[in-house]
């Protein structure tokens, strides 16, 4: 599980630096995350789509389907990315 907050600021941005510190430490200190109380750390910034679906595929476990339900701008890249590593895709509009 990948968990971001797009809101806050990456630890480049001297804006949220200080706050990414602590919440770094806070991890490391008790193995979960200060904001969710998840083992999966949150992090600052948007998630890197190309980096994270290039892990997944090099994990080589069969199959990946990937499910989506969001803002469509957000739909069509996490389609597009889908479909660059060969996973299949859905999405789900409430």
């Amino acid at each position: 599980m990948h968990m971001y907050m797009t809101a806050a600021q990456k630890k480049t941005d001297m804006k949220g630096i200080g706050l990414q510190i602590a919440l770094d430490l806070m991890y490391e200190k008790g193995q979960r995350d200060l904001i969710t109380g998840l083992r999966t750390k949150t992090e600052p910034g948007r998630p890197d789509w190309n980096k994270i679906f290039k892990q997944i595929k090099a994990e080589d476990k069969g199959k990946v389907k990937v499910f989506f339900c969001g803002a469509p701008a957000l739909g069509k890249s996490v389609k597009e990315m889908s479909a660059k590593y060969s996973f299949s895709f859905s999405k789900e509009n409430f």
